[in-house]
């Protein structure tokens, strides 16, 4: 395996230039510089093919990254491609609407348990505020109930560090509760009796549902007069065909899709029984780019693929080699109780624990500074897709046994972490976060 530095000239030309023209420097915080290694990784990509990419200076990567989740398939997959291509030349937005969004709706009922209906939109954060709205609607109510991330709408993001510009009332309307804590919801319930619109969560997270969770979420939602939503951003045809509550068998009310629904062309939907998604006949969800044929047209390839190549059972597959290999070798080398890797096969994350010793977030740097030195993009997690084959695996599994063997030796000599990282640190998109979205878990039960 060639081990190497990368050249990252033109990234960091570029750079330059962003900084003075774009805010932050970037579109979206997960892909920014504070996500990796800055000085060290690149910054910029060219273009990407199957489960690899190449940035602006050539150097090319096995990603795990695959556009923070929406490459299921893999990069410029042809199928996909093909129907884009198609689509593209009979034009992609028109003055009435296309034929494109019953074949997709149709898909989606019958993908999705809960799916009665669908509208669709052009990002997650369209999805679950369109949720959010219906709930209002059919309840009267205006609280909600939130378990991890949901996008950057005010509902939301008012909860979080990055809450500059969003009215102070938002922050009093949406409560956060803990997985697997039903405690902390029936709080949330007493606290706001009869206020509560919904509740939002994603079915699955990094850690397995325990003590009949689901059900028993839904029932105390139904109990107390709310709506149940789940937020299938990344779980949906991922986890899947049929999403977290296909494999869960706990059907909510609604269901917010996005990812990789369509191959990461922008297209989002949200799903859900006909009682409550009619109520869209009357509350405004409707902007131009609703109806795009482009993501449609994706949608409808992509889906039909998913199911054709039952991808979902493939990134289990591969998944497991992946996660049982990097804890073995972790536990061969003697330094598990510094890392680990948990969650699901088809989506698994690198927890570190620091042991007192050293800092979560560097033990995560340096991981990553040295994986991309051996031509792996990664930020602890693993998105993976239909493209990665048991010979990415394989690449992936000696460039971890290097990389712990590295690892190893400075527990060994009680050296100092940060002085083998070539750059600045990564840091949290988020300081004020207390959930499993946090990318610098600890190793816990899930509790």
């Amino acid at each position: 395996m060639e081990i190497k530095k990368p050249i990252i000239k033109r990234s960091n030309e570029i750079y330059q230039r962003a900084k003075e023209i774009i805010p932050a420097g970037t579109q979206t915080f997960s892909k920014g510089v504070t996500q990796f290694v800055n000085g060290f990784a690149p910054k910029y990509i060219d273009h990407g093919k199957g489960s690899y990419v190449w940035d602006v200076d050539g150097n090319k990567y096995l990603d795990y990254i695959m556009g923070c989740h929406p490459i299921i398939l893999g990069y410029a997959d042809s199928d996909v491609n093909q129907a884009i291509i198609e689509q593209l030349e009979k034009g992609s937005t028109f003055s009435l609407m296309s034929a494109l969004e019953v074949d997709v709706t149709e898909l989606l009922i019958d993908a999705i348990p809960c799916a009665e209906m669908a509208r669709f939109g052009k990002n997650g954060a369209d999805a679950t505020s369109a949720g959010v709205r219906i709930a209002r609607s059919v309840t009267g109510r205006d609280h909600i109930a939130f378990c991890g991330y949901h996008g950057w709408h005010d509902w939301y993001i008012a909860n979080t560090d990055l809450n500059s510009g969003i009215p102070e009332f938002n922050r009093h309307l949406a409560h956060s509760f803990v997985y697997n804590d039903l405690d902390s919801l029936e709080t949330i319930f007493k606290q706001f009796s009869e206020q509560v619109a919904i509740v939002i969560m994603e079915p699955l997270t990094i850690f397995e549902p325990k003590n009949n969770f689901l059900a028993e979420v839904k029932k105390m939602t139904h109990h107390y007069g709310a709506l149940l939503m789940y937020d299938e951003i990344i779980t949906g045809f991922r986890f899947a065909y049929g999403g977290g509550q296909e494999l869960t068998g706990v059907t909510p009310d609604l269901t917010s899709l996005a990812k990789a629904i369509s191959n990461a062309v922008p297209l989002s939907a949200i799903v859900g029984k006909k009682e409550f998604m009619s109520v869209l006949d009357k509350t405004f969800f409707s902007f131009t780019y609703g109806g795009d044929c482009i993501g449609l047209a994706a949608a409808k390839a992509c889906i039909q693929k998913l199911k054709r190549e039952k991808v979902p059972e493939h990134l289990w597959k591969v998944g497991q080699l992946l996660k049982d290999g990097f804890n073995k070798l972790a536990k061969d080398h003697g330094i598990a109780e510094f890392i680990e890797c948990i969650g699901y096969p088809c989506r698994s994350i690198i927890a570190f624990n620091g042991c007192g010793i050293f800092e979560e977030l560097e033990i995560k740097s340096f991981f990553q500074q040295e994986l991309i030195r051996r031509g792996i993009l990664w930020t602890a997690y693993h998105a993976l897709s239909w493209s990665h084959k048991k010979e990415e695996i394989q690449f992936t599994l000696e460039a971890f046994e290097e990389v712990l063997m590295l690892f190893k030796q400075v527990v060994i000599n009680n050296r100092t972490l940060r002085d083998l990282i070539e750059g600045e640190p990564v840091k949290p998109v988020f300081r004020k976060v207390a959930d499993f979205n946090s990318y610098t878990i600890k190793k816990q039960n899930g509790s």
